[in-house]
């Protein structure tokens, strides 16, 4: 797949970046303008179909620049996602969804089929669980790549604003095993503490990190 110029990535990603409010949420119209850094910028459009399936696709292009505003790299990616399976009652909640990427520029190409599930174990506990498991397509050598798979489980416990999370993966077709438990607490209504300990079978240690996150809506 040819590569797009970089003028017109650029041209296009301004005018959706000045363009007025979307409506993204009273159509079917997909748009979301995200700014990763003070030198890139993206803007994700598509469309969500009317179907059982929830299907939406669309495309994804963005622009890295240098610190003087010389356009670097123009990232395009063609997406597509439907819901394969949806169950949602008040104390159980099940999302099973395949997810589709093509890079427009180097044409590699990725899978992902994801798992999601959420049950009020107790008037105090909920448990979560989250599956992953997807197949890379890289373009340069022509050859899909290895599985990569992925899960975790998470026990909240509301009273406390305190969770568990225990979590396993294997990616390159399992060459490479990872496993790690992590603690989570919230201070108050935006912020979270967690603590972590992960392990990787490539990697002669383990890695410990204590990270803080605040998140405000608005």
């Amino acid at each position: 797949m040819k590569r797009i110029s970089s003028a017109g990535a650029v041209l296009a990603l301004a005018c959706f970046l000045t363009a007025g409010p979307g409506f993204a949420e009273d159509t079917p119209l997909i748009w979301n303008p995200i700014r990763s850094s003070d030198t890139s910028y993206s803007v994700k459009l598509g469309l969500k179909l009317p179907t059982r399936l929830e299907t939406e696709a669309g495309v994804s292009m963005g622009v890295d620049t240098s610190m003087s505003g010389t356009p670097l790299d123009t990232p395009i990616k063609f997406w597509s996602n439907f819901t394969a399976e949806k169950i949602q009652t008040p104390a159980y909640q099940l999302n099973r969804d395949v997810g589709v990427d093509l890079d427009g520029n180097t044409g590699s190409a990725g899978i992902t089929m994801n798992y999601y599930e959420k049950e009020i174990a107790t008037p105090t506990i909920d448990i979560e669980r989250r599956s992953s498991y997807g197949l890379r397509y890289d373009g340069a050598s022509g050859e899909w790549l290895g599985l990569d798979a992925s899960q975790s489980i998470r026990l909240s416990h509301s009273p406390s604003s305190t969770a568990l999370v225990g979590r396993a993966s294997g990616s390159d077709g399992f060459r490479t095993l990872g496993a790690g438990v992590a603690v989570e607490k919230m201070l108050g209504r935006y912020m979270t503490v967690s603590g972590a300990l992960d392990r990787t079978s490539d990697a002669p240690e383990p890695v410990t990190s204590v990270n803080a996150r605040y998140s405000f809506r608005w």
